[in-house]
C-alpha cells in the first residue's frame, strides 16, 4: 500500500536518484545479512514465532516513517523495515516449501505468490488515492494498522506451522552452493532489476509528470500482470524451466529499453505490465530450482541462501542506478541495467552450467 510511495515521500525532502539508491539500498543490506541467519532458525523454532516478529518489525518500522524529517531518517528506517522482511519472506516460503511434496511445489509456489502478488496488486491502487486525500503520515499510519492485523491473525494461530525434518544428508550446504552459483547469479541480476522498479521507477516517473495516483495505478497494474502470471505459471514452462527464464530475461531488457527511450505514461504501462509477467515467472522457478538441490530438512537454508542473494542484488541494483543518473541520466542508467536482463539470459541458456 506505502512502499512504491516511499521514493515520492524522500523526494519532498529533496532527495536525489542517487539518494532513492540509498533508500533502496538501505533495505536490501540488512535483508542480505538476515535471511540466511533466519533461514538456519527456521529449522530449529517455530516459524508463526519467527513471521509475528517480522510482521511486529515491519509495523514499527511503517508507522516510524510517518516521523521523517530527513531523507537520513528515511534511509535508516528502510534498513529496519529491511531486517523485517528478512523474517518476513524466507519464514512465509519454507512453510510453502515444508507443506507440500516436491512434485507439487511450483504450483503451491504460484498459489503463494497469488496471495502477497494480490496484496500488491490492490494496495498501490488504494495508496495513491489515499494519499492524495490523506497525505503521507496518514498512509503509513493506515498501512501499520493493517499490519497489526495480520499480526494478531498470526499470534491467534491461524496460520499453519510445519515442523523441522530431522538432519539426514551428510552433504554440506557450502557444496551445494557452489553447484547453484551460476543461478545464484542469476537470481541476484534478478533482485537488481526488481530493486530498481520498486526504488527508481517511481521517482522516475514523478520526475516527467506522472502524478501519485498515475504511478498508483501503474504498480496496481504491475500486480495485475503478476497475479496473472501466478496463478497460471505451470501453462508458462512447456519449453522447460531454463527456456522460460531465458525468454522473460529477453522481455525485461526490452522493457528497460522502452522506458529509456520513450518516457511516456504508455510506455510505462506496457513496460510494466511485461516486467510484472516476468517477474512472476522468475520467483516460483528460481525459487523451486534451488529448493529442490537441498534435501528437505535444509528447506530453511534453502530458502535462506536464496534471499540472501537476493539481498545482496537488492542492495547493490537501486545504488548503481541512481550512481549511474547521478553522472549521466536516469534515462542512460536504464539503459545500462538492461546489461543485466542480457546476463540473466545467457545464464539460463546455459541451463545455469
Amino acid at each position: 500500500m506505502y512502499i512504491y510511495f516511499v521514493p515520492l515521500f524522500a523526494q519532498k525532502f529533496g532527495a536525489t536518484f542517487l539518494q532513492l539508491g540509498y533508500i533502496g539500498t538501505a533495505s536490501a543490506l540488512t535483508y542480505a545479512v538476515a535471511p540466511a541467519i533466519v533461514g538456519h532458525y527456521a529449522d530449529k523454532f517455530s516459524r508463526i514465532w519467527l513471521y509475528a516478529l517480522a510482521l511486529l518489525l515491519n509495523a514499527v518500522s511503517t508507522v516510524a516513517l510517518g516521523l521523517s524529517r530527513s531523507v537520513s531518517d528515511i534511509i535508516w528506517l528502510r534498513a529496519l523495515g529491511g531486517v523485517g522482511f528478512a523474517f518476513l519472506w524466507p519464514t512465509a516460503e519454507v512453510l510453502v516449501v515444508e507443506l507440500v511434496p516436491a512434485e507439487k511445489r511450483l504450483k503451491e509456489m504460484g498459489t503463494y505468490s497469488v496471495a502477497w502478488g494480490s496484496g500488491f496488486l490492490i494496495g498501490p491502487a488504494i495508496g495513491g488515492v489515499a494519499l492524495r486525500a490523506l497525505g503521507f503520515t496518514n498512509l503509513f499510519l493506515v498501512s501499520f494498522v493493517l499490519i497489526l492485523v495480520a499480526f494478531v491473525q498470526t499470534v491467534l494461530g491461524r496460520a499453519p506451522d510445519a515442523k523441522a525434518l530431522p538432519k539426514q544428508s551428510t552433504e554440506r550446504n557450502g557444496g551445494i552452493i557452489r553447484r547453484l552459483l551460476p543461478w545464484y547469479v542469476l537470481i541476484a541480476c534478478y533482485a537488481m532489476i526488481f530493486t530498481i522498479v520498486t526504488s527508481i521507477f517511481p521517482g522516475y516517473a514523478n520526475s516527467i509528470g506522472i502524478t501519485a495516483e498515475l504511478i498508483g495505478i501503474l504498480f496496481a497494474i504491475f500486480g495485475v500482470a503478476r497475479v496473472v502470471v501466478f496463478a497460471t505459471i505451470q501453462h508458462y514452462l512447456t519449453l522447460g524451466e531454463a527456456r522460460a527464464l531465458t525468454i522473460v530475461s529477453l522481455v525485461i531488457t526490452g522493457s528497460f529499453l522502452m522506458v529509456a527511450v520513450f518516457p511516456s505514461f504508455l510506455a510505462f504501462v506496457a513496460a510494466i505490465i511485461l516486467l510484472g509477467a516476468s517477474f512472476a515467472i522468475i520467483f516460483p522457478v528460481s525459487i523451486t530450482l534451488i529448493s529442490r538441490k537441498f534435501p528437505p530438512e535444509r528447506a530453511g537454508a534453502a530458502i535462506g541462501s536464496y534471499e540472501s542473494v537476493y539481498g545482496v542484488g537488492a542492495a547493490i541494483g537501486p545504488v548503481f542506478a541512481g550512481a549511474v543518473a547521478s553522472i549521466s541520466t536516469i534515462r542512460e542508467s536504464f539503459l545500462v541495467v538492461m546489461l543485466f536482463g542480457l546476463l540473466m539470459a545467457a545464464i539460463a541458456e546455459r541451463g545455469g552450467s
